[in-house]
């Protein structure tokens, strides 16, 4: 991957992380906050495994 797609990574990550805190603007369902968990669960394991693989 390229820095930009591991950028945006980072920051999909990071503006979803914002949605699950305090400081929300709306309140998630539980459905809704189980689905974006698993979708930043995803893009944090990605961001990691291309991360550790550019580094070897």
């Amino acid at each position: 991957m390229k820095n930009k797609e591991l950028t945006q990574l980072a920051v999909d990550i990071q503006q979803g992380l914002q949605r699950l805190g305090p400081d929300r603007v709306v309140a998630l369902s539980v459905h809704k906050t189980k689905e974006l968990i698993a979708e930043l669960d995803a893009k944090a394991t990605l961001l990691a495994s291309e991360l550790s693989s550019t580094d070897q």
